[in-house]
């Protein structure tokens, strides 16, 4: 699910240098700095340039130094700008703010580089107004400076920011008909669809990259979507989609295998995984597939690639039933650190426990199966966080757009509008802060929606990939076993019925059938020392507030049981037709100094209670148990 960071990298690096070459102030350096040379001459001459020439030297001994010298480049870049503000050139301006911007993305100086980038930005806004600057230029700086922000997020891994700056960047793309910057974009894109599992989306914009790709008769861009487009039809198990859109890709890589031998080595894992889907099995052909991308585990490779060559090689040996060669190549598909590992070493982690249960490693089953467990769930609160996080930016920078839309519109109205009475001035005001109002309270809405869909949806396909990835694994093996293997029969139904009990409990059928306190008696019961009450009258609340509300008890029993060492857990809810209110209560070891430091447990409750216009009391001191008190309004 996650994209290989190089070739994230390789696709970022591709769209600058397109987003660089639309500047008609680039290009001015060879690889002798000739040109700069001259330039730097003519300033110490006797009679050195002014003015607008002085300027135009400055920008072009900016773009000269770009890749030759930091400190020049920034040093250019800076008197550019001083002198932009003594003519009032604005073009010039924007160029030295995304030079800079540049500059600080080169160095990792990301918040830096997007503070630069927005000063651009807002200089860019400001030529609408100006006579003396084209559409076209305009659109060369936002097509820059989208594109950039756009690659600046996804180099952080921010794909829904990434995203809304590339989609602001397509429609330029498209009015020039600037199809290599299409392309790109439009792989871009996908690839992060790709990373967030919306294997819907990605699939469209593979196919416009492909498009587009194709018009622009650009061998590269025919073939690199069409790897992404495998990884999907692979997931989905459409062998006729894999093998036309493989054999074209294959085609490609394999003719340039020496310029690129990670992508060529990600088809032949992609060809392994094709000849071994159900139906079409062909294990010669997989095995020699195999066998050559392992050519390729030199140490050369990004290791993301390495990690997937002996995946693959140890699909093909279990496949043929050699289990400790497959273990040999499973072993060497994870990160030996658990801090650095992946989404895909969950697949790994699986496959980890599938050929130990085999060998009859009761111990080292158990592990995996609990390790796929605890990676999930860890990977379900960083996504829940980061798109918290970015969307948070998103509405931020909404309210910030629409601020000044309106500060526009207000300003075109007055110039326009004449002198008008004092009573037309207070009823057009009282409209526009009713308006105002009521569109901040719609996207605060849709935030917090957001907020709550986000969460749920990340439960249901984590139970969705327990039940139906490992679970089915788990119970296919079990009918397989030897009948006198009694001891590893028992593993497994005790790993089946874990993984169901899991599955089922993230978020429950019961929740929607009966309601909120069905569920929780239900999950109460299923566990040691957790006791539940019920005070109140059976009113149901809307789905929205019992998905939460069943998501922050899950969240607290979890954490009284496993960070608290609470002997003993009561959860009790009361309910009447105005408030829902639910305590959980302990006797662990009460929250520490050290948790409110860490306080990353503590904030996300709060955020969960308060996207649903809840309040939320603690009463903890350390040694002497946690009682945390949730008090939600049924109706707004």
């Amino acid at each position: 699910m996650y994209i290989c960071n190089m070739e994230r990298k390789i696709a970022i690096i591709i769209m600058v240098l397109l987003l660089t070459g639309i500047s008609t102030v680039m290009g001015y350096e060879d690889h002798r700095n000739r040109h700069v040379d001259s330039l730097e001459t003519a300033l110490r001459s006797d009679n050195p340039p002014k003015g607008k020439d002085l300027l135009r030297v400055y920008l072009n001994l900016m773009s000269g130094y770009r890749n030759t010298s930091h400190d020049r480049c920034m040093l250019y870049a800076r008197k550019a700008l001083a002198l932009s503000y003594e003519l009032n050139a604005l073009n010039a301006r924007e160029s030295a703010w995304y030079n800079l911007g540049l500059m600080a993305y080169g160095r990792d100086e990301h918040d830096k580089a997007l503070g630069y980038f927005q000063q651009a930005l807002a200089v860019t806004d400001s030529m609408r107004n100006d006579k003396r600057y084209k559409v076209s230029d305009i659109d060369d700086n936002l097509s820059q400076l989208y594109g950039a922000i756009g690659n600046l997020y996804n180099m952080q891994d921010k794909a829904l920011l990434a995203i809304e700056y590339y989609q602001k960047a397509l429609p330029i793309f498209e009015r020039y008909n600037w199809l290599e910057s299409q392309t790109i974009l439009h792989h871009n894109v996908a690839e992060l669809y790709l990373s967030m599992g919306n294997n819907e989306k990605a699939e469209f914009h593979y196919t416009q990259a492909i498009k587009t790709g194709t018009a622009s008769k650009d061998s590269l861009m025919m073939a690199l979507p069409r790897k992404g487009l495998v990884k999907i039809y692979l997931d989905q198990g459409k062998y006729e989609q894999v093998r036309q859109n493989i054999n074209f890709a294959y085609a490609y890589y394999h003719t340039h295998r020496q310029e690129e031998p990670g992508d060529y080595s990600e088809i032949l894992v992609s060809l392994v995984k094709m000849h071994l889907m159900s139906g079409h099995e062909d294990l010669q052909k997989a095995k020699a597939y195999a066998e050559e991308a392992l050519t390729y585990d030199n140490g050369e490779l990004m290791s993301e690639n390495r990690y997937d060559i002996h995946v693959a090689a140890a699909m093909v040996a279990m496949h043929e039933g050699n289990w400790q060669q497959a273990l040999h190549h499973a072993l060497r598909s994870v990160h030996e650190n658990d801090e650095e590992a992946t989404y895909s070493d969950v697949g790994s982690y699986e496959m980890l426990s599938t050929i130990y249960m085999h060998l009859g490693d009761q111990s080292k089953t158990l592990l995996y199966i609990k390790k796929v467990r605890a990676m999930m769930e860890r990977f379900a609160t960083k996504n829940y966080q980061s798109s918290l996080s970015q969307m948070e930016v998103l509405y931020q920078t909404k309210e910030k757009e629409s601020q000044i839309e309106r500060l526009k519109k207000e300003k075109r109205w007055f110039l326009w509008g004449g002198i008008l009475t004092a009573l037309v001035l207070l009823l057009t005001a009282g409209v526009f802060f009713l308006l105002w109002r009521g569109i901040r309270l719609k996207r605060r809405t849709a935030l917090i929606q957001a907020r709550l869909d986000g969460e749920i949806a990340e439960r249901v396909r984590i139970a969705r990939d327990l039940h139906d990835r490992l679970g089915g694994t788990l119970t296919a093996l079990k009918q397989n076993l030897p009948k006198e293997s009694t001891t590893t029969i028992a593993l497994a139904d005790e790993a089946i019925r874990e993984m169901r009990h899991v599955s089922h409990h993230l978020l429950p059928d019961s929740l929607n059938r009966y309601g909120l306190r069905v569920a929780l008696r239900d999950y109460c019961q299923t566990l040691k020392n957790v006791s539940f009450s019920f005070i109140g009258k059976e009113e149901r609340l809307d789905k929205q507030k019992e998905e939460a509300i069943y998501c922050m008890v899950y969240e607290l029993v979890n954490n009284a049981v496993k960070s608290a060492q609470a002997k003993h857990i009561h959860v009790q809810l009361f309910v009447d037709e105005e408030v829902t209110a639910i305590n959980v209560s302990d006797d662990g070891r009460g929250i520490t100094d050290e948790d409110h430091e860490k306080g990353m447990g503590l904030s996300n409750l709060r955020q969960r209670v308060n996207s649903i216009g809840g309040t939320l009391t603690i009463l903890s001191k350390p040694h002497e148990g946690t009682e945390v008190n949730i008090e939600i309004r049924n109706k707004p």
